[in-house]
């Protein structure tokens, strides 16, 4: 039996030369078995390989790369190292207000909150008011082309708008201007007043014409006359009313502790109306501090207890 089966293998060899030529059969092994790594590989998620790595180590295997690539982990972004560089920031009340401000304490001891009582206006405040217009050279506005006169003449000038103080979207366009003191005024109280309850004040009535209030006194009985001793002092610019309506009980005494200090002071004169509902303010010259050199004018901060002490007499 094994002389019969021994040419087997010898056929067998014989026809593998003539199937398969002698050079593909010295070829290396492990090409083969390379090429067959990356036939079983290529369903797989591509790897972001950086070319250096496959032209410096062609034969590196799948899993070498993987290992190698584990190593490079993302950085944090808590790691990064950001350049400080300085951010703008709002100028603060300190920075904007053009004379001392008071900022009124609203509660006392107990925790209760004061409220000062209302700071009504009179026949005695509203001739008041024109003498100190009278004495600061101030001339009423006749009509419209005058308004404008006093716009390009920077006599007037635009009410100061921001974030802490709005305008009622009634009031005409070209009424929307006052004396420059008083927009100084209005900027400071408006801000001081954002910094506290977070909520802008509103401007209702601004600068009006002779013209307009003969016209506003045949409509509107609580009207001062256009003219004489008892004339509007809104006709000069220099008055204006913030809106009661949508404020709480606590701004409004904070408003009224804000303000009685300026007008013990003589800076303004404040007519609290309720018909209207609102503050008509008349904001003096005397309101702006003489201007010194190298002098930064700052907030002055104090309990407020004389200013509200009196009001409470």
């Amino acid at each position: 039996m094994m002389r019969v089966n021994a040419p087997i293998p010898a056929l067998l060899a014989f026809a593998a030369l003539h199937l398969f030529p002698v050079d593909s059969l010295a070829r290396p092994t492990h090409h083969l078995v390379h090429k067959t790594t990356t036939v079983g590989s290529a369903h797989r998620k591509p790897v972001d390989e950086p070319v250096h790595l496959s032209r410096r180590h062609p034969a590196t295997s799948t899993r070498h790369v993987h290992t190698r690539l584990a190593v490079a982990k993302p950085v944090p972004v808590v790691s990064v190292i950001r350049s400080t560089t300085e951010r703008p920031l709002l100028p603060s009340v300190e920075e904007v207000v053009s004379t001392p401000v008071i900022l009124p304490t609203l509660y006392n001891k107990r925790g209760r909150l004061i409220v000062p009582p209302p700071l009504k206006g009179s026949h005695e405040i509203l001739i008041h008011q024109n003498e100190v217009a009278d004495r600061d050279g101030l001339n009423r506005i006749q009509n419209d082309e005058d308004l404008l006169d006093m716009r390009n003449q920077r006599l007037l000038v635009s009410l100061p708008t921001s974030n802490a103080l709005e305008i009622d979207e009634r009031l005409p366009v070209n009424r929307r201007y006052c004396r420059p003191w008083t927009a100084q005024f209005l900027a400071t109280l408006a801000r001081a007043h954002y910094a506290h309850f977070h909520t802008p004040l509103q401007v209702n009535s601004a600068v009006r014409t002779v013209e307009f209030q003969q016209r506003l006194v045949h409509i509107n009985g609580n009207a001062a006359p256009a003219e004489g001793d008892t004339a509007s002092p809104h006709l000069t610019g220099q008055a204006i009313d913030i809106a009661k309506h949508g404020l709480s009980l606590t701004e409004i005494a904070w408003l009224r502790g804000y303000l009685l200090p300026l007008v013990q002071e003589g800076k303004v004169d404040v007519e609290e109306e309720f018909q209207q509902a609102c503050f008509h303010i008349s904001v003096y010259k005397k309101y702006l501090p003489p201007t010194a050199p190298g002098r930064n004018p700052g907030i002055s901060h104090h309990n407020g207890t004389a200013a509200l002490a009196a009001a409470l007499r």
